[in-house]
């Protein structure tokens, strides 16, 4: 079964409440701003995050690659403000696809300050 975006989403916002994250919001379905967001509950510092999830049915690679690409961008955009306000992470579905489309950008979203979160098909959550 593919783990979808909303089902992204809705990990996301349990692994948050789970950490103490404070205002915790998610979008659901394909509404505009930030996929979830929460405030940390110790620097206040607001984290943002892009997700991604596999399509219903079709050809998972490549969604993949299209996925990648869009949620790096944004997250580029958000880490690229004149005064960063936001911490920012992405979040993708913890699968082969997912993975080997992310191996090479590992070091570039470390120095760009990207957290980049795997979802598996029982909505745990890991951090790279």
């Amino acid at each position: 079964m593919p783990i979808v975006e909303d089902d992204v989403k809705k990990a996301m916002e349990k692994w948050l409440k789970g950490k103490g994250y404070l205002a915790v919001r998610i979008s659901i379905g394909t509404r505009q701003g930030y996929d979830v967001e929460g405030v940390h509950p110790i620097t206040n510092r607001r984290l943002v995050i892009e997700c991604k999830g596999e399509a219903q049915i079709g050809n998972q690679h490549h969604r993949s690659w299209g996925n990648v690409a869009t949620a790096i961008l944004t997250s580029i955009n958000e880490t690229e403000e004149p005064i960063k306000s936001n911490d920012v992470g992405i979040a993708f579905p913890d699968t082969k696809e997912y993975r080997e489309r992310m191996k090479l950008l590992q070091n570039f979203c470390k120095r760009q300050c990207i957290s980049v979160y795997w979802v598996s098909e029982n909505s745990t959550v890991t951090l790279w």
